[in-house]
């Protein structure tokens, strides 16, 4: 589902009788200008559960005699417009006005202070600036997304909104001089996020980090291709400076990645120790062309304050040489987690397969795949992942032997699969599940050690491990990353295609 609806209170009916809704729209001949909008949002997610979600895009305003027009308020539906009057440094909109309807039905944008414990509904208020001509929102209400013009069940609430004249500037990511020449690299190092514990409590937690790159140089430039593994085409530009060490400046754009309908704007930094942005430095090794930082790289989502979604430590980037290779044995758990959608089972198994050899070195990702493996009466055979529409509807056809990097969302990530669409019934039958990595190096195949995990032991031990998951519209939880995560967790959430933060 889309949204959460929550009915909080009854609301005063004070509105007469209407005719059918009507969007509000701009007079002909007015034109609206562009406006930097910082909102924050408090979304409802039933069952009392309530998120914030900080924005900040550009909105469009128009001013039209006394009339205001602001687009942007509504968080399902921000390209609706509001009107409102003004008068002196105040601009006041009348509660109630239609926002646009879906599948869920009509929405309107609902204002009311509490009276005896009641809902009163009154017009809400924006201050203006006329020397700056920003407007504000000055409080003294409440501000609602609901299903009815008097408020009966809320999706939404504002909570800040300021517009100040100009949009935000478009991002612009780095480009490469034409004709760069690459080579290939691999980053290796620890990826840190924050996690929850089986007793609610939060902690860092740390899992290996391996990324093929593109690494080229041009004079005293140095780009690098892939760091974020979201953004695999993104560049970062780092420039060498007099110590001989290449630096890429804090808050640089490396690019946008779409998921679950929202779009995440990458930025790279270091992190200082108060957790400030600082400039990140490469040293670079002439002998073996490797880069190396005792830095802290951060990946945030804002160019100039660390909203970090993520963390990478111990990082090395070295060159990759073709050659055979056995990989080092991959890894992974499964969980089992309780759907909001009538009960059902979710198994995910959380994977990691290394893009290294047992020696440690890289190896061409190009090269690298891996399979999933059930033993089952004794005999153990591979596991394929069927297409269909009862199935891994996303797929064109059947895949056994899985490229390093395939995804096939939801179902199939770069760190998660969903194994229920093979069903809970055959999974029981399987005393083992293995995972193996193929290498063809040099046009010769090596296979990993199987990492084996205890389906009989796991299928045990669910009574103390099945997790419930939220009542949330689209039920699944990622981080910013694209890591599925069993529970809302503090910072930085994907949760239905949104994105939340849990302060």
């Amino acid at each position: 589902m889309k949204k959460g609806l929550f009915f909080m209170m009854s609301l005063l009916l004070t509105l007469t009788a209407h005719a059918a809704d009507e969007l509000v729209t701009l007079p002909e001949g007015v034109e609206p200008e562009e406006y930097t909008l910082n909102i924050t949002h408090r979304i409802y997610q039933g069952e009392n559960q309530t998120v914030e979600n900080d924005k900040t895009f550009t909105a469009l305003v128009a001013f039209s005699g006394n009339d205001v027009y602001l687009s942007g308020l509504a968080f399902y539906f921000p390209s609706a417009y509001v009107k409102g009057t003004l008068s002196g440094d105040k601009v006041t909109f009348e509660s109630g006005q239609y926002l646009g309807t879906d599948q869920y039905g009509s929405e309107y944008l609902t204002s009311y202070v509490v009276q005896d414990g009641k809902g009163v509904i009154t017009p809400f208020v924006f201050n203006y600036d006329a020397a700056t001509r920003s407007l504000t929102f000055s409080g003294g209400c409440e501000i609602s997304e609901t299903n009815a013009k008097n408020g009966g069940g809320f999706y939404a609430d504002i909570i800040t909104a300021t517009y100040t004249p100009g949009g935000v500037p478009p991002l612009v990511p780095v480009s490469v001089p034409e004709g760069l020449t690459t080579q290939p690299y691999l980053l290796i190092g620890m990826n840190s996020f924050n996690d929850e514990n089986d007793k609610g409590e939060l902690y860092l937690k740390e899992e290996r980090y391996e990324r093929p790159l593109a690494v080229g140089f041009d004079g005293d430039d140095l780009y690098i291709q892939g760091i974020v593994e979201n953004v695999p085409e993104g560049w970062v530009k780092a420039t060498k400076n007099d110590q001989g060490n290449y630096v890429v400046p804090k808050g640089q754009y490396i690019g946008t990645w779409s998921f679950l309908g929202l779009t995440n704007d990458y930025f790279i930094t270091s992190l200082s120790r108060n957790n400030t942005m600082t400039d990140l430095v490469l040293t670079y090794n002439e002998a073996d062309g490797s880069l190396t930082t005792s830095q802290t790289i951060g990946l945030s989502g804002k160019e100039t304050v660390a909203e970090i979604y993520n963390w990478i430590n111990k990082v090395s980037i070295r060159p990759i040489v073709e050659r055979e290779a056995t990989p080092a044995t991959p890894e992974f758990t499964m969980s089992k987690q309780i759907s909001p959608y009538g009960g059902t089972a979710w198994y995910p198994v959380d994977y990691f397969v290394p893009v290294t050899d047992v020696e440690g070195l890289p190896m061409v990702s190009e090269k690298l795949s891996f399979v999933f493996l059930k033993e089952k009466d004794g005999q153990t055979t591979p596991v394929t992942f069927p297409a269909g529409s009862d199935y891994y509807y996303t797929l064109d056809s059947d895949i056994t032997e899985i490229p390093f990097g395939f995804t096939n969302m939801p179902d199939i990530g770069l760190h998660t699969i969903y194994f229920e669409k093979l069903g809970e019934s055959e999974m029981k039958t399987w005393s083992r599940l293995g995972l193996q990595s193929i290498y063809k190096g040099n046009g010769v195949e090596h296979r990993s050690d199987i990492y084996w995990f205890d389906m009989a032991a796991f299928w045990q031990s669910l009574g103390i491990t099945n997790v419930q998951m939220p009542t949330t519209r689209d039920g699944a939880i990622y981080s910013l990353s694209g890591q599925h995560r069993q529970t809302l967790q503090k910072g930085l959430n994907i949760v239905g295609g949104r994105k939340v933060l849990v302060k």
